[in-house]
Parts: structure tokens; sequence; C-alpha cells
């Protein structure tokens, strides 16, 4: 049994709306104008690992991160939003930092938007 069947870490987009820039901000602006959620969508995708002391310890938990996802579908200045404890904090801001998204289009040109994912972390069972 691989690593990854051993245990379950959940993945959950939030409903929170989306943040979306006008066309004339750039990636390192503060999006302005709301899209819909199903704008995002997911090209690459890495999972969190689960922190080795707490899967050991049993210990459950979240973290919910927002980001920005830029014009070029990089995800820039993920910041924790909330969280169960620190213990899954670093684990989920490397990940997130990894992902890779469709650019999202307004009137043809690509944009920022903001966002937000939960990360669930489930130890394995035994």
């Amino acid at each position: 049994m691989n690593i990854f069947s051993a245990r379950k870490i959940a993945l959950s987009v939030s409903a929170l709306t989306l943040l979306a820039a006008a066309s004339t901000v750039s990636a390192d602006e503060t999006p302005s104008m709301y899209l819909s959620s199903s704008k995002l969508k997911v090209v690459e995708q890495v999972s969190p690992d689960y922190p080795r002391f707490a899967d050991m310890a049993g210990v459950d938990g979240y973290v919910v991160l927002e980001f920005t996802v830029a014009a070029d579908g990089s995800v820039v200045t993920p910041a924790v939003t909330e969280a169960s404890s620190g213990h899954f904090t670093q684990s989920a801001l490397n990940a997130i930092s990894r992902w890779q998204f469709e650019p999202v289009m307004d009137n043809g040109v690509a944009v920022p938007v903001r966002s937000n994912m939960k990360f669930s972390f489930v130890p394995r069972m035994n």
C-alpha cells in the first residue's frame, strides 16, 4: 500500500466567491471585480504532505488559505485565513504555491483572481 492510499487528504474548493481584476490590473495588485468560482480550472495540483508527527499521533485538522491566481495561472500571495492548529499550515502553503490554474479570461484578457481553498487533513486508519 503506498503512502497516498494509506491516508486521506481531502481537498475542497470553497464555494466562496472569487474576486477578479479588471484587465488593466496587474497580478501584483488586489483584484477588484467579482467572478463566479466556476471560472477556476486546475491544471496541476499538489497534495500537501501530511506531517509525520501528526499522522503518527492521529491528529486531524484543516487549513483555509486565501490566494491570488495570477494572470498566467500561477498562485501568488497565499495566506492562512483559518486553521484548526498550526501543525498543518506550512504543508498547505507549500502545496498551494505549486498549483497551476488555467488563466481566467475577461473580455479576452487574462486577469488575476482571488480565491480560497480548504485543505482537510485526516489521519490514516489503522
